[in-house]
């Protein structure tokens, strides 16, 4: 059954991006939770590094692109599948 994706980008990620765009751009993150997506529900199998957080944090993973973390939540509905990106940074900062 084929789902709809829909991305969102919290302030913090969209912020991030804006600074750092020389490192990331938005396009390579899409990109980077399609191919997570894909390999996540559809086990397509595709070389992506990503991990499911622990403890409270269970339904946030985070995905790994050299030095930055993205960190996403997963909303699975019938029709489509969210994406909500919570946080983008570098791998010192990001989970303080």
């Amino acid at each position: 059954m084929k789902k709809d994706i829909k991305l969102t980008y919290l302030k913090k990620a969209t912020k991030f991006l804006t600074k750092n765009t020389h490192i990331l751009l938005e396009a390579q993150v899409d990109e980077l939770l399609i191919n997570f997506i894909k390999k996540k529900y559809y086990n397509i199998d595709i070389n992506i590094d990503f991990k499911q957080m622990k403890g409270k944090y269970s339904d946030v993973y985070r995905i790994r692109k050299g030095d930055v973390r993205i960190i996403v939540r997963l909303i699975d509905d019938e029709i489509i599948i969210e994406a909500i990106i919570t946080d983008i940074g570098f791998r010192g900062d990001i989970y303080k």
